[in-house]
């Protein structure tokens, strides 16, 4: 039986190693508790803008973790090609106050233009399912001149996605084929880092949904005081459209208790008994 101690100096252990090395596929679910305790860091804290903070740092975590251990061969991706950015896209609520953020730390001009293209946008795609939002072909409100014009501030899920091969991706765009090579540490570091931060959300009181991106990022930037009310229990996306990916982990039982879990652990709590810590 592992003592509350033990836990602890493990816990504390994990942290340095992931920001000394980043994530590995040696920590197992510590690299994701580890991760969880740093969110936690932030969340727990007392600035107004907390929530983007704290994605912020996954996405710190996320890319500092992939420097350290990039993929087993070169990426097919290169400035200029946005193939991929025609899709449906989530984030939660913290990650689109950071893309907010990036919104509007551009000069006057171009957050207007960049409000605009979401006001478009989501006049194309508001209401579409993921298959009918792809067969508009419609691109992503902050894609400009074929480049991402928040790059620092994109979520995780655009961050994730990357691909070994040009003409397998020009043929997903044009078919709708998911023959797609995606590098496995991708999309590794990206479960761990979302597991991490829904914890870390679900923990602190915060609902960890994932909005569709548009939708989302208009309400941010067009809700005044958005991230603060969110922080004091306002539903201000009510109504954007969500992701399955995180209603399943909020819903199937074995996922809800592995958050919990990780989350437990992370605070230095004793967790429910579960099938990891066996």
């Amino acid at each position: 039986m592992v003592s509350r101690d033990q836990r602890r100096l493990r816990l504390r252990d994990a942290v340095r190693a992931v920001s000394t090395h980043g994530m590995t596929r040696q920590m197992g679910i510590w690299a994701t508790i580890a991760a969880t305790r740093l969110l936690l860091d932030v969340l727990e804290g007392r600035s107004s803008q907390r929530a983007g903070l704290a994605a912020k740092r996954a996405v710190e975590i996320f890319e500092f973790s992939l420097k350290q251990h990039p993929p087993e061969a070169p990426l097919a991706c290169a400035r200029g090609c946005a193939f991929c950015c025609y899709s449906f896209v989530s984030a939660t609520a913290p990650e689109i106050f950071l893309l907010a953020k990036t919104v509007r730390s551009a000069p006057e001009r171009d957050q207007a233009a960049a409000l605009e293209r979401v006001h478009a946008t989501d006049v194309v795609t508001h209401g579409l399912s993921k298959a009918d939002r792809f067969a508009k072909r419609q691109p992503c409100s902050m894609l400009v001149a074929n480049e991402c014009s928040v790059y620092a501030g994109r979520p995780l899920a655009c961050r994730a996605f990357a691909s070994f091969s040009l003409p397998k991706c020009e043929m997903a765009f044009q078919t709708g084929s998911e023959d797609i090579p995606i590098p496995g540490i991708n999309m590794e570091l990206r479960r761990n880092c979302n597991q991490a931060l829904w914890s870390a959300l679900s923990f602190a009181g915060f609902p960890f949904a994932g909005y569709e991106l548009n939708r989302g990022l208009l309400t941010a930037l067009e809700t005044p005081d958005a991230e603060r009310r969110w922080l004091a229990g306002e539903d201000i996306f009510a109504g954007v459209a969500t992701d399955d990916m995180a209603e399943l982990a909020a819903s199937n039982p074995q996922a809800k208790l592995l958050l919990t879990v990780i989350a437990m652990l992370a605070s230095g709590r004793e967790p429910p008994p579960n099938p990891w810590m066996q």
